[in-house]
């Protein structure tokens, strides 16, 4: 958990504005001419360690603009953006720790809701792995334990890439529990995924694709997603706006109780 700092945020994005040409004076001859249109100007907020802050505003503001701020993926024009005690002005979005929960879901349409809970915790390691099987010799074989799938040969041991095992592990999900192929790896991702989904009550979901769910369900979803990784800071960009009246207003006294439990850092922004 981290508390937030905005420091004098400034943003501004280019813009094209239409002028008549002097030269000629003409409504139909007109020349382009970039300029630059402010949408945030000197923000400035300390978001607690473990605070739940709620920003609202009307459509256009500036509310999301400021969380893709946070999260990296757009670029300030000034000043500061601190996580902790780290300035993250120039890490990138998977440098700082966050997670974010979209208006849209942004659920994977091709993977059920167990694969796109175990998504996030997945990909951590991804960066530095290599992509080729690692021959090593065997007393050395300690020293990558983090890459369970190995075959020996002679005096060495050949190590599988996590891609190979991810898919052996997807293959062999549906067989009896004695065929699976279980890594400790994924059996740490599998623990976090059903705590996860015990806590959001979709344990029942975990087999479904998320063109099987109701818009709830997509949300609670996709709050998982974000939950699993257990991050520093939850953006939520109008989390439930494509719920009915009646659901937003449950849903959001249960993201409020989660946040309690968690004690996780939280910029929620809504229209209303």
């Amino acid at each position: 958990m981290a508390e937030v700092i905005l420091d004098n945020i400034y943003k501004s994005f280019p813009i094209r504005r239409q002028t008549s040409s002097e030269e000629t004076k003409s409504s139909e001859l007109q020349e382009s001419t970039l300029t630059r249109q402010a949408v945030l100007k000197r923000v400035n907020l300390n978001i607690l360690d473990g605070e739940f802050m709620v920003l609202v505003g009307p459509s256009g503001c500036g509310k999301s603009t400021l969380l893709r701020l946070i999260a990296g993926l757009e670029t300030i024009t000034g000043g500061n953006i601190y996580i902790g005690d780290k300035l993250v002005n120039e890490l990138p979005p998977k440098a700082r720790d966050i997670a974010m929960v979209f208006q849209n879901y942004a659920l994977y349409p091709h993977l059920k809701v167990y694969d796109n809970l175990a998504f996030g915790l997945r990909r951590s390691d991804r960066e530095t792995e290599p992509k080729q099987p690692l021959i090593i010799p065997r007393k050395d074989s300690n020293l990558h334990s983090n890459q369970q799938l190995s075959f020996t040969l002679g005096d060495y041991q050949i190590l599988a890439p996590l891609w190979l095992e991810d898919a052996l592990v997807g293959i062999t999900r549906s067989l009896p529990p004695n065929f699976r192929y279980l890594s400790e790896r994924e059996k740490a991702v599998d623990q976090r995924v059903l705590t996860v989904a015990k806590l959001l009550q979709i344990e029942s979901l975990l087999d479904r694709y998320p063109k099987q769910l109701s818009g709830g369900q997509k949300q609670r979803v996709a709050l998982g997603r974000a939950m699993a990784r257990n991050p520093q800071v939850f953006l939520m960009d109008e989390p439930l706006s494509n719920l009915d009246a009646k659901l937003r207003t449950e849903t959001r006294a249960q993201i409020v109780e989660l946040q309690k439990k968690l004690g996780t850092t939280t910029i929620y922004v809504t229209h209303d």
